[in-house]
């Protein structure tokens, strides 16, 4: 059996965090549709897997295990799946929450002889602690039922009122509901997660069709498979790739007015300003990423601005401002004036989107401090220049 399920993020539904079934149905409700739509019911096929009368036939009031007994597995199992590319690994729950089938008899059968062959009223009527699922359909060689199943790795069954000779004589076209519990998306790493679970089949097993059936085989595998498909996309603002530094009071980004009117400021007052300056840009982001960043020049553990006139290098800060649906992976903290390191660090500057944003505003900030201001104005007239790569990356393992 294979089951799938998918993750996009979506500009309608930015809170969105949760997966997309996207397993065909099959089995009951591809039979009758309009009865699963009406009771919201789901359902997929066993692989094809059969139980064949084994003994002479029903006893009345047999014991369970000579009735017609399901045995399914409702009770969570948990599974691991791993991304094929990264090998990172999640966990997501799987049970059974309705199991369906066709009893199948070689003679005709009445409605009434349907209905009152069994203990405990109609079979479409399961016993506890499982329950009726609000769908049924007989003709007079079959009768399809599904029973919905507790949270527990429970026996099911209906026992003949009276004796039934070599009938019903086969239980097929099995198909189950499931219940999936899925990891948050937002937490994951886009790719394809893949992961098998498998049960046995047969008396004691994980599905048990008693002792008066054969079941066809002894292992039914599921196999699991996720796909996670984040979003991240970086648009610079119209200019944002060139960035003159203005002085500007600590804090504060100003433009080149101002930047001339604070140079002039200084003539007067020989108080060294500060440099600052910003680059915008938006982004559409989920899930996680890493933030950091490459130079041109270096000094130290920071970018650095060149002379023109005589190659002295001064330390520039590049700090980042992210949308506020961006968090940090360990704080939770939302992220203005976080410093950007030199290439990739593990666990440094590891980033989530709490929920889906699109074209959110952010922006790079450089900053030039006062003491280097001094270096750089003793040797003016002069230009510094720098180049600062600053790299948004999804694979942040």
């Amino acid at each position: 059996m294979n089951i799938t399920a998918e993750f996009v993020p979506s500009m309608a539904h930015p809170e969105n965090n949760t997966f997309t079934n996207t397993t065909p149905q099959s089995g009951y409700c591809a039979d009758v549709p309009d009865q699963c739509v009406t009771n919201q019911i789901f359902s997929i096929n066993m692989g094809g897997i059969t139980a064949s009368l084994a003994t002479a036939g029903f006893t009345a009031n047999s014991e369970p295990r000579m009735g017609m007994f399901f045995k399914m597995p409702g009770a969570m199992r948990n599974i691991t799946v791993v991304n094929q590319q990264t090998g990172a690994s999640v966990a997501l729950g799987f049970r059974v929450n309705a199991f369906s089938a066709i009893y199948r008899t070689r003679t005709s059968w009445t409605l009434d002889k349907h209905q009152q062959s069994w203990n405990g009223s109609d079979f479409v009527y399961a016993a506890a602690p499982c329950s009726y699922s609000g769908v049924g359909r007989y003709t007079s060689k079959y009768y399809s039922f599904m029973w919905k199943w507790p949270a527990s790795d429970v026996a099911c069954y209906k026992t003949a009122k009276i004796d039934l000779t070599g009938e019903p004589y086969l239980i097929d076209t099995t198909s189950i509901g499931y219940t999936l519990v899925t990891p948050d998306p937002l937490k994951m790493a886009s790719g394809i997660y893949t992961g098998t679970l498998s049960l046995n089949v047969g008396p004691g097993g994980d599905i048990d069709f008693g002792d008066n059936f054969t079941a066809s085989d002894s292992n039914l595998t599921l196999n699991f498979t996720l796909t996670v498909n984040h979003e991240l996309k970086l648009t610079p603002a119209a200019g944002a790739q060139t960035v003159a530094l203005q002085p500007c009071p600590a804090g504060k980004i100003c433009s080149e007015d101002e930047g001339d009117a604070n140079w002039e400021r200084w003539m007067v007052s020989r108080v060294t300003p500060q440099l600052t300056g910003r680059s915008a840009f938006t982004l559409s982001s989920s899930g996680s990423f890493t933030v950091f960043m490459d130079c041109a020049e270096r000094v130290g553990n920071e970018c650095a601005l060149t002379s023109d006139n005589s190659g002295q290098r001064v330390p520039m800060r590049v700090s980042v401002n992210l949308p506020d649906n961006v968090i940090d992976s360990q704080t939770g903290s939302t992220v203005t004036g976080r410093p950007l390191l030199i290439g990739k660090s593990e666990g440094q500057n590891y980033f989530t989107a709490k929920t889906y944003g699109a074209d959110k505003p952010g922006s790079i900030d450089f900053l030039v401090r006062q003491k280097d201001v001094d270096t750089m104005l003793a040797t003016r007239p002069d230009t510094y220049r720098g180049a600062v790569t600053v790299i948004f990356d999804p694979n942040i393992f």
